[in-house]
């Protein structure tokens, strides 16, 4: 028996050795189709088999895939997907063994062939139909005719992606250079605002932007809860007694204060209700509706006494006064009827030593934790980290430059603490009113809306300083006129009209409620809100009252406030992105397409960075030429074109190159010339 299966063992390892019946390797591989044509945006599946010597098939193989040319068409598995017009080599291969196919990526075309061509009038404005979005053809105009279509991403969902929009043509030529539709024709002047905006001043904005949104998200996310689970709520409940040990923060304040009256604050610009940095400071001026108070650290030759009651001036007779009219009163947490404006090295320490003078810095800040209780009360959860009063925190005046190079000029700084405070007072009356006025509310605003309304207060206080009022159509002589108004849209608006710069140069991307924040959005909301301010039939104060008492919080706060007007944020954003094309130019169009406050055509083409130029982005849309544009919610993008007498022109929209635009992005077609 153990001879018997020695032998079968013996038999068995011979036969496991011998190639003839073991796995066959591969010796060709064929693939199916070996030429094939696709859409850009469609895919195709090829076929490999992989063969033996004998020309059988092989299975279970491993197969490895590979494009000459991704930029073309992209494979995987075999599954190829058409990226661009041309063409690319697929290459399969398994155990050394290659084949190769040839994909040819079409372009979608604009063909009108039996397609009725339609008829535009001058100044007509036609959204297009589920048909003409597929495939839109245009009878030709005596003399010729000229164009722009207007893609428009009518999305609220945060949470979607950019649409990926593409437009080939057929017949139509480049926009004649005649049209002043774009072009602002200003000549070169001394009157041009000297504002540099451009990467340095963009650098600055985007810092202070971000510590800013970083601020306003972190009450969301960290305050909120203290006050969002309690639902409706009773007016403030100050701490009835202090917790041995801790801060007394402005409560230990008489009502008016002495000057000189010392006073320890939390300083934390970072953290909420954790980490106090306890500052030593003093009363350095106070007035009807503000006490100065100052950093005990604060280097030598500072700000003046005199200084720091005229601070307290000026916040009484523009910010105070602008701020609280538009937007409601403040809450008084601390029973003294003023908000503090604390002066502190805390916040020249938020930008390094090592900053330059070119890149960004934080101008000052308002954090609402400061608005909570140290000890919790029935209705609102504590913050043990609070000062439990209103204030702002704001750099001090370092002349050696002991901190960083962005406070040394004492002038600048003063300009910027009041429109840097006229931005944190709405944030501190949004905030305050959500908590302790308006008791409905749930939540802190979005932080995209509270933004934009910060940037309306800077532009009223602008308005307040230059004497200027809204809907008057304010041109680049009117805001320059004098020394005295440079100095006052420099100082107050011109921050607003960069941000607006930033995204008419790329409004596919941004929009007035995306949420990432950025400059450009910025732009965008501010516009928004003016807009529909200057469009909507009663005093503005009316609406930006409304907003900051809703009970509700971004769009859903817009519509509410402004859906009596558009219907919904969507209709404002779909006239304010056709308006930033048709307003203050020849055509003459319903007023609803018009900014009655400024013509921007004229202002933004004042800007140093904009070269004479009026910046919103257009793409030219030419036979031959795709033109590509990526929307995001609420993003829209400009293709201009030219129809020549006797042609008909295709005009064919797709994303991906073959697919019909989703049901959210609208098109919008005017006829300019």
């Amino acid at each position: 028996m153990k001879k018997l299966l020695a032998t079968l063992l013996l038999l068995g390892a011979c036969k496991s050795g011998d190639s003839s019946t073991g796995p066959k390797p591969v010796a060709s591989v064929t693939v199916t189709p070996a030429a094939s044509s696709l859409g850009v945006g469609q895919t195709a599946t090829i076929v490999a088999v992989t063969l033996d010597a004998a020309g059988a098939t092989l299975t279970g193989r491993s197969v490895t895939w590979a494009s000459s040319t991704p930029a073309v068409a992209t494979t995987v598995g075999g599954v190829v997907t058409g990226v661009s017009a041309g063409t690319s080599t697929i290459t399969a291969t398994s155990e050394g063994k290659s084949a190769q196919a040839v994909v040819t990526v079409i372009a979608a075309s604009a063909n009108c062939t039996g397609v009725t061509p339609v008829t535009v009038g001058v100044g007509e404005i036609r959204t297009l139909t589920g048909a003409e979005r597929q495939q839109l053809c245009l009878a030709p105009g005596a003399g010729g005719a000229e164009y722009v279509l207007i893609p428009f991403n009518t999305s609220t969902d945060d949470a979607s992606a950019n649409v990926a929009l593409q437009l080939a043509s057929t017949n139509t030529v480049a926009p004649s250079g005649a049209s002043s539709l774009v072009a602002s024709g200003l000549a070169a002047s001394s009157n041009r605002l000297p504002f540099d905006q451009g990467p340095e001043i963009g650098s600055r904005n985007s810092v202070a932007a971000a510590f800013d949104r970083h601020m306003r998200e972190q009450e969301i996310r960290e305050l909120g809860p203290l006050f969002r689970a309690a639902g409706r709520r009773a007016p403030f409940q100050r701490s009835q007694s202090l917790v041995p040990g801790t801060m007394s923060g402005i409560r230990g304040l008489p009502a008016t204060p002495a000057v000189g009256t010392p006073i320890r604050l939390n300083a934390n610009g970072t953290s909420a209700c954790s980490a106090p940095t306890m500052r030593g400071a003093y009363v350095a001026a106070v007035s009807s509706s503000a006490i100065v108070v100052v950093d005990s650290a604060a280097p030598a030759g500072g700000f003046s006494a005199a200084d720091f009651q005229s601070i307290a001036i000026t916040f009484d007779t523009l910010v105070y006064l602008v701020d609280t009219t538009a937007f409601g009163k403040p809450s008084d947490v601390d029973a003294n009827g003023r908000v503090v404006l604390f002066f502190t090295t805390a916040v020249n320490e938020l930008t390094p030593l090592s900053s330059p003078a070119t890149a960004g810095y934080v101008g000052g800040f308002f954090f609402a934790r400061d608005l909570f209780p140290q000890v919790a009360t029935p209705t609102v959860g504590a913050c043990a980290s609070s000062n439990e009063g209103e204030m702002f925190y704001l750099p001090v005046f370092d002349p050696n430059k002991v901190f960083n190079v962005h406070f040394a000029d004492k002038a600048a700084l003063l300009k910027q603490t009041t429109g840097t405070v006229a931005h944190e007072f709405q944030h501190l009356i949004n905030a305050g009113r959500r908590l302790y006025v308006t008791t409905a509310n749930v939540d802190f605003e979005k932080v995209w809306l509270n933004e934009g309304m910060s940037h309306i207060a800077e532009e009223l206080v602008y308005f307040r300083a230059s004497g200027f009022t809204p809907k008057s159509n304010l041109t680049r002589a009117q805001v320059t006129g004098s020394p005295a108004l440079l100095d006052a849209i420099n100082t107050y608006q011109v921050q607003n009209l960069g941000r607006l710069s930033s995204y008419l140069k790329a409004t596919d991307m941004f929009s007035a409620y995306v949420s990432n924040d950025s400059l450009a959005t910025r732009g965008a909301t501010w516009q928004l809100l003016r807009y529909a301010l200057d469009q909507s039939p009663n005093p503005p104060n009316t609406y930006l009252r409304a907003l900051v008492d809703a009970p509700t919080q971004g769009i859903p706060n817009f519509n509410l406030v402004f859906g009596g007007q558009f219907g919904s944020i969507t209709g404002a954003v779909r006239q304010q992105v056709i308006a930033n094309f048709v307003a203050n130019s020849p055509l003459q169009l319903d007023a609803k397409y018009s900014f009655p406050s400024w013509n921007y055509r004229s202002v933004l083409a004042a800007l140093q960075s904009n070269a004479m130029a009026y910046p919103l982005k257009t793409q030219s849309l030419v036979e031959g030429t795709n033109v590509n544009f990526n929307l995001a919610i609420g993003g829209a993008g400009y293709a201009r074109f030219r129809v020549n007498a006797s042609n008909v022109a295709g005009i064919k929209p797709t994303v991906g190159g073959s697919g019909v635009a989703p049901a959210a992005v609208e098109l919008i077609l005017i006829r300019t010339q």
